[in-house]
């Protein structure tokens, strides 16, 4: 039975990650693994109505497999593709365009990694979702 241990666990802007080494018949393999994660998420809370408004959010996968095309954006269920990826630098960007009816809002965040690593395993999925509300003036 091949034996498994985590090392060099590591926290950082990306989320973690965790080195795994198997030993097997003599042979030993490490690799790194992960998952996706969605941080920097915004606005949230209390914001005031503006034309300006801007979604914003950071999306990281280890594995490197996460792109613009395994990313949904939704906005009060209504789901938005209009939205900008930067895959270096995770960040996420949707410029809203109009002024928001006062009230609470949700924003909905979908990422699947479309790519496996050199093991065959997927990274995986994640979903976040948050609220934020428009004040009257």
């Amino acid at each position: 039975m091949p034996r498994r241990r985590r090392r060099n666990r590591r926290r950082g802007p990306r989320g973690t990650s965790v080195r795994v080494t198997t030993t097997r018949n003599g042979k030993t393999t490490s690799y790194r693994t992960g998952g996706i994660s969605i941080t920097g998420v915004g606005p949230t809370g209390r914001v005031a109505r503006s034309r300006n408004l801007t979604i914003r959010a950071t999306l990281w996968d280890y594995g490197g497999g996460l792109s613009k095309n395994g990313i949904r954006l939704y906005l009060d269920g209504s789901e938005k593709s209009r939205f900008r990826y930067d895959e270096a630098s995770g960040s996420l960007t949707y410029y809203v365009g109009r002024a928001l009816s006062p009230g609470t809002h949700e924003v909905r965040i979908e990422a699947e990694s479309e790519s496996s690593d050199k093991h065959g395993r997927s990274s995986g999925s994640r979903t976040k979702r948050w609220t934020f509300t428009v004040a009257r003036r």
